[in-house]
C-alpha cells in the first residue's frame, strides 16, 4: 500500500472517538493538524501525508486536512491520486474553494489545460477565495506557461492577503513556483522575505540555496545549503552542495555530458 496505506479513507465509517483516542492517547484533530503543517512546510510531504490523515480520523470533517492531504499528493508527484482524493473531497465539501484548486493544480501538473484552468477559475468564483486560490492560480499559470504577468499578479495577491504570521508560507510556495519555471531573480526575492520570517527553516534555505546557484552566487548558495543542512540531513540538499562546492572543471564536464 505504501504512502496510500496513510491517506483518509472517504467511503470507510468514522472510527469511534474511544478507538481514536486509543491509537495516539496524547494526540487530537488540533494536534495533528499542527504537527501535519509543521511537516508540510518543511517539505516533509509523507510525515505530512500521515498527519493530516490522522487529523481526519479525529474530525472527518476538516476540509483544510483534505486540502493538505491532496497538497502533499501534488508534491509527491501522484497527480491522478490527487485528483482522485480531489473528487472524494468535494462529494463532502460541494464548492469548496480550496479543493478546486487543488483538483486545478492537479490537472496543470497532468498538463490538462482545460480542466486546469477551469477547476481554478471555479474556484475564483466562489465567495472570498482564501490566499492559497489565488497561489494555486499562479502555480498553475506558471505550470501551463501563461503570461508570467498574470502569474505574477496572482502571487502577489496571495501573498498581500494572508496575514503576517502565515504570509511566510505564501511566499515559501510562490517562490518554490518562481524557482520551477526558471524565474530565479524573482523567485530569490520571495524566499528571502520567507527567510525573514524563518531564517531557520530548512526548506526556505534549500531554495534558497538552488536560487542563488542558478544566479551564480555559489558561495551564498553553499551557506544556505549547508544551513539547510543543520536542520535535517536530506539527499537534494547534499547533492546540491556537492555540486556547488565542485571545482570549475568538475562543473563544466557535468554540464557537458547533460548532468547539470
Amino acid at each position: 500500500m505504501g504512502r496510500f496505506s496513510k491517506l483518509d479513507l472517504g467511503a470507510k465509517p468514522p472510527l469511534a472517538k474511544e478507538s481514536v483516542a486509543e491509537a495516539w492517547p496524547n494526540e487530537d484533530e488540533n494536534s495533528s493538524l499542527r504537527r501535519a503543517h509543521e511537516a508540510f512546510d518543511c517539505g516533509l510531504y509523507e510525515p505530512a501525508l500521515d498527519y493530516y490523515s490522522r487529523a481526519l480520523r479525529f474530525n472527518r470533517e476538516l476540509a483544510l486536512a483534505w486540502c493538505g492531504q491532496i497538497r502533499c499528493l501534488i508534491h509527491l508527484g501522484e497527480f491522478p491520486e490527487a485528483v482522485t482524493w480531489c473528487d472524494r473531497a468535494l462529494e463532502r465539501f460541494p464548492g469548496n474553494a480550496d479543493l478546486l484548486a487543488c483538483k486545478g493544480l492537479a490537472y496543470a501538473e497532468l498538463e490538462d489545460t482545460i480542466q486546469a484552468m477551469e477547476y481554478v477559475d471555479g474556484a475564483l468564483e466562489q465567495r472570498s477565495p482564501s490566499p492559497w486560490v489565488w497561489l494555486a492560480r499562479g502555480q498553475i499559470l506558471l505550470l501551463l506557461k501563461e503570461p508570467v504577468a498574470n502569474a505574477r499578479r496572482c502571487l502577489a495577491k496571495a501573498a498581500e492577503m494572508e496575514d503576517g504570521t502565515n504570509r511566510w508560507r505564501v511566499e515559501l510556495r510562490a517562490g518554490e513556483a518562481l524557482l520551477r519555471a526558471g524565474h530565479f531573480l524573482e523567485a530569490r526575492k520571495y524566499l528571502e522575505r520567507a527567510r525573514h520570517a524563518q531564517p531557520r527553516n530548512e526548506l526556505v534555505n534549500y531554495l534558497l540555496g538552488l536560487a542563488c546557484e542558478k544566479l551564480g552566487q555559489r558561495q551564498l548558495a553553499a551557506n544556505y545549503l549547508q544551513q539547510a543542512l543543520a536542520a535535517r540531513r536530506f539527499p537534494q540538499a547534499l547533492s546540491a552542495l556537492a555540486r556547488v562546492k565542485s571545482p570549475f572543471w568538475q562543473r563544466w564536464w557535468n554540464a557537458l555530458r547533460g548532468k547539470e
